[in-house]
């Protein structure tokens, strides 16, 4: 090889490198921006999100991420700062075209959203007129080709990622009747309740979920997760072509009294 044939070679694998580089780092750019973008959005939507937050408040901090490999999704955590009431959480999924869907993970006093069992709105909380189910539903019909969406087990696998690896959920049966009977999270961010009321409450959600604890269609043979940190427990219902997530409350209005 002539010493102009090298230095030609060497030139083309110098521009090839900065062309790879500068279409990966524009990629990375796009995928963040649309992130951005969506989360956004999603705020101007649900401005209950942010409602009674300071600026600096308001703003979504990553916390987490974990790729689903039967669909190629990545899913995102973005999470307001702790320390404060009525902290929110919001779900990035991202598909292998970079497509990007944002969900709201409202806190518990937007019972709207979450159509707790055996509980009424509550009066100074506006509605979200939405659901969880509504919104993963959409999620999923966004980012998900139609074949795949009508494999029931494939989309139950995508769920158990993000309750599981994403919200740290533990997964329950019967043996833990213990925990859905005994969980009681005192909160702040919602009117004071009755210790006994609740109680009654609980066992109400157990009697409920345990209806529903053995869908044949999943392997997995057990559909309930407890999310500790949120004080909720969700069950996954399948719909045909769709999925519902019941969700049951765990927590209960509590306030100390200062003497």
């Amino acid at each position: 090889m002539t010493n102009k044939s090298a230095k030609n070679l060497r030139i083309q694998y110098v521009i090839s490198y900065f062309l790879i580089y500068f279409i990966s780092t524009s990629c990375n750019q796009s995928v963040e921006s649309k992130i951005n973008h969506s989360i956004q959005s999603l705020i101007t939507k649900y401005p209950q999100l942010t409602a009674d937050k300071k600026p600096s408040e308001s703003e979504f901090k990553f916390v987490k991420s974990v790729r689903e490999g039967e669909f190629n999704i990545e899913i995102q955590l973005y999470s307001q700062p702790e320390g404060y009431k009525n902290r929110n959480h919001i779900l990035v999924f991202i598909n292998g075209k970079k497509q990007v869907y944002a969900i709201p993970l409202f806190n518990s006093k937007y019972r709207d959203y979450w159509e707790f069992p055996f509980d009424k709105l509550l009066p100074d909380v506006p509605k979200t007129n939405t659901t969880f189910t509504n919104q993963l539903n959409l999620g999923i019909d966004e980012l998900i080709n139609n074949s795949d969406r009508r494999k029931s087990n494939k989309r139950f696998t995508l769920i158990n990622v993000m309750l599981t690896s994403v919200l740290n959920c533990k997964r329950i049966e019967e043996r833990d009747s213990t925990i859905v009977l005994n969980t009681l999270r005192g909160s702040y961010d919602i009117p004071d309740e009755n210790i006994d009321s609740a109680k009654i409450r609980l066992r109400k959600n157990y009697e409920l979920m345990k209806r529903e604890w053995h869908p044949e269609e999943y392997a997995s043979n057990y559909n309930c997760y407890f999310d500790e940190t949120n004080a909720r427990i969700y069950q996954i219902q399948n719909l045909g072509n769709k999925f519902k997530i019941k969700t049951y409350r765990m927590d209960y209005g509590f306030h100390f009294i200062n003497l």
